[in-house]
């Protein structure tokens, strides 16, 4: 399962790893799914390290020890192609990165820009963290007949 995750998902799981955020990185970092993240979404977490009173340097190895792939940044062309399925124009990069990278789910807690775009968008499939915790461990039981 390739996940790509919003940058919002990232700092709260790093500044609470028990909670949906948390064990959506874990997951990432275990392996259990591939987790996704671009350029773009890195250098907007780095910049926002000192909301979980991580520094720079310190959420910089956080990232890469959990994706282990970053990807490039999309293109402005692919980005402004997303852009008229966003209310804010600086969210048409994730849109972007998600077709780019053929991504199954995308997960974000950004309410007002992404997670309002549920269901509305074909081939696009936008969950919370915690939605993506239920929907793994479903699958998961399922796999193991349980």
């Amino acid at each position: 399962m390739r996940v790509l995750f919003n940058a919002s998902v990232i700092i709260a799981g790093v500044g609470s790893p028990a909670g949906g955020s948390g064990a959506a990185l874990e997951l990432a970092k275990r392996g259990k799914i591939v987790g996704i993240v671009s350029e773009l979404i890195v250098n907007e977490v780095v910049s926002h390290a000192g909301k979980v009173k991580k520094d720079e340097v310190e959420m910089q190895a956080i990232v890469v020890e959990t994706f282990r792939e970053v990807t490039l940044a999309p293109s402005k062309s692919q980005v402004e192609k997303q852009a008229v399925h966003v209310t804010d124009p600086g969210d048409a990069h994730i849109l972007a990165t998600y077709m780019n990278e053929k991504c199954d789910l995308l997960i974000t807690l950004d309410k007002k820009h992404l997670l309002v775009l549920q269901g509305k968008l074909k081939g696009v499939e936008i969950l919370t963290p915690g939605q993506l915790i239920g929907k793994f461990y479903r699958v998961e039981g399922k796999r193991k007949g349980e």
